[in-house]
C-alpha cells in the first residue's frame, strides 16, 4: 500500500488544463507533475501529492493555467473533506 496521497482534477472547462499549482499561503505556489496533454478538456486525471506534504494541513489554495496561458482564480480546497476538483 502506498502513503501517497492523490486526488482527481475534472476539466469541464473549454480548454485544456496545462498547468495546476498549489499553495498554503496564496502567495508561495508549487507546481504538480502533469503529463504533456496536462488535463484535457472532459477529462479527469488523478494526481498525486508529493510526500513532504503528508503532514500538510488539509486546506490548499489551487489555480490552474490553461492552454491560452490565462489562469483560474485561485480557490482554497479542503482535501481532506473533498478529494476532487472540477474546474468549469
Amino acid at each position: 500500500m502506498s502513503d501517497q496521497f492523490t486526488f482527481t482534477v475534472t476539466n469541464n472547462t473549454d480548454l485544456a488544463i496545462t498547468e495546476l499549482w498549489a499553495s498554503l499561503d496564496d502567495e508561495e505556489w508549487s507546481q504538480f507533475t502533469l503529463s504533456e496533454e496536462g488535463i484535457p478538456i472532459g477529462e479527469a486525471v488523478t494526481i498525486a501529492w508529493a510526500e513532504y506534504t503528508n503532514d500538510s494541513p488539509c486546506e490548499w489554495y489551487i489555480s490552474a493555467v490553461f492552454e491560452d496561458e490565462s489562469e483560474s482564480e485561485s480557490a482554497l480546497f479542503n482535501f481532506c473533506e473533498e478529494p476532487d476538483l472540477v474546474f468549469g
